[in-house]
């Protein structure tokens, strides 16, 4: 671009000279690089024209944030979104953490509604248990899923007892004792004639449990409608 040689005195209005020429200049250069080339020109220009340099860099700093920065009044028409963001709680750090979060998160994504909850971290209760597991045979008061080790859901049980695991499997009337006659489990294997279809006890899956017969009831009648596919139980309920 064309420049004209600038003769400044001191008398002049130099604030209001600076700013004028820094908008001529945007205004004539087409491109970012251009308006960065003939910004460092008229710096030079007013530097050896005795203007203070303090005074130019800031009357530049002004011009330029008034382009690229977002005023603090501005109105934001959108409705913030509630997002929550889940913390370990290790004590004064992690309210520092939560606030320098909301820090950046409301400069950065203003119309984001930031929340920080804290949660109990690991401690070295959670390394013990207060009571020993019981293993599946001493269990009771649960609803109990057995399927066929070969043909999978298409051939499954699901039922209740107030008894233990084991008793409701292996007594007089369980289902794997092979004295059992009435048996769903027997009934298909003997149905199948399958030597690969098998019921393993320890394959049973525990869906729920509870110290009350009435509600084991409703518990079993509810899964059976619409819990795991079964089909070898043929009770609609147990209620």
């Amino acid at each position: 671009m064309g420049r004209r040689p600038e003769r400044c005195a001191m008398g002049w209005n130099q604030f209001s000279l600076i700013r004028c020429l820094i908008f001529r200049i945007y205004s004539i250069a087409t491109t970012y690089s251009w308006f960065h080339q003939d910004l460092t020109f008229l710096r030079k220009k007013f530097i050896g024209n005795g203007f203070p340099t303090k005074l130019i860099d800031k009357c530049t700093n002004e011009f330029l944030a008034k382009l690229y920065e977002v005023p603090d009044d501005q109105v934001h028409t959108v409705s913030k979104k509630s997002i929550t963001f889940v913390l370990p709680f290790l004590g004064q750090p992690s309210y520092l953490l939560a606030k320098r979060l909301r820090q950046l998160i409301g400069k950065f994504y203003p119309c984001v509604d930031l929340k920080v909850v804290f949660k109990r971290g690991f401690s070295i209760k959670d390394m013990f248990r207060f009571k020993d597991i019981l293993p599946l045979e001493c269990k009771s008061g649960v609803i109990y899923y057995i399927k066929c080790k070969k043909c999978g859901p298409s051939a499954a049980y699901l039922g209740k007892t107030k008894n233990t695991v084991y008793e409701r499997f292996y007594s007089s009337n369980g289902h794997l004792n092979p004295r059992t006659e009435n048996s769903a489990l027997h009934g298909h294997i003997s149905e199948t004639g399958d030597p690969e279809c098998e019921f393993v006890f320890k394959d049973i899956q525990i869906l729920g449990n509870c110290s009350n017969d009435l509600r084991l009831r409703y518990m079993e009648s509810v899964m059976l409608k619409l819990g795991k596919k079964q089909t070898l139980n043929t009770q609609e309920y147990s209620i």
